[in-house]
């Protein structure tokens, strides 16, 4: 039997509240939905993989995706190293390494709004081009990882992100122009 996902949802949700507290302290309610989501996503992707025992291991196990997920957004958005925005094209998108004590407020603000701005812009997308943009920049997989686990050609994932990047770059370029 496989196990409907969806029916587990408010546990995820649980989890994840639990897990932020540890690993994501400064997280944000749209962050906790967001975070949930992409669990439930993986648990749904894996939920065939998972020995169908009982109702406890199988709650370890999607506690387990929820460890894993926030830890991995912890790190991204933590303070050792923040996301910043760059030119789209670039190969390292903008990562900046900046130290925690000489970032100001409003920066952080910034900051927020315009990741706000690219999640917005990107669920937009079409859901083929969210999925490479989520694996590639969000999850930091391969194009032959992507390529595996969406069971698609490694010219496929490549393709999408590049029609990805350009429509964010039309979508994003007035906000951007402003700043």
């Amino acid at each position: 039997m496989v196990r409907d996902i969806g029916e587990y949802y408010s546990q995820i949700a649980q989890f994840v509240d639990e897990l932020c507290r540890v690993y994501y302290t400064h997280s944000q309610p749209d962050d906790r939905r967001d975070i949930s989501s992409e669990v439930a996503l993986i648990a749904h992707q894996n939920r065939e993989q998972v020995a169908d025992e009982s109702e406890m291991a199988f709650l370890a196990w999607l506690h387990e995706i929820a460890r894993n997920v926030v830890r991995n957004w912890s790190r991204r958005e933590g303070t050792a190293a923040r996301r910043v925005l760059g030119s789209l094209d670039d190969e390292n998108f903008g990562v900046e390494r900046i130290p925690s004590d000489l970032r100001a407020p409003e920066a952080d603000l910034l900051f927020q709004e315009r990741m706000a701005v690219v999640r917005d812009a990107i669920s937009e997308l079409p859901l083929i081009h969210q999925q490479v943009v989520w694996l590639f920049y969000i999850e930091e997989l391969s194009v032959k990882k992507i390529a595996v686990r969406l069971g698609i050609r490694k010219g496929t994932v490549k393709s999408r992100l590049y029609h990805a990047r350009e429509q964010l770059a039309t979508r994003l370029a007035s906000y951007f122009a402003e700043s």
